[in-house]
């Protein structure tokens, strides 16, 4: 799979996860578990970019907001 495909699938992931934990109590094992899973697709992501750099693949696009400083969310 292309790396921006497969990027835009992880990034799909990550929002749903986001909101996940915004419907939640901020605090408590659940939460815990979504932030877990929110930093893994966040470090997945950045090893797409990666990689698609180092192969000289067209890149995944910056995250929604990466460019003003904003969250991806």
């Amino acid at each position: 799979m292309p790396f921006a495909r497969e990027a835009e699938v992880v990034l799909a992931m990550w929002r749903d996860a986001e909101r996940r934990l915004v419907e939640r109590a901020p605090s408590g094992p659940e939460a815990e578990q979504l932030l877990a899973e929110i930093n893994l697709l966040r470090d997945e992501y950045q090893r797409l970019v990666e990689l698609a750099r180092e192969h000289h693949r067209v890149e995944p696009p910056p995250l929604p907001g990466e460019r003003r400083g904003l969250d991806p969310a």
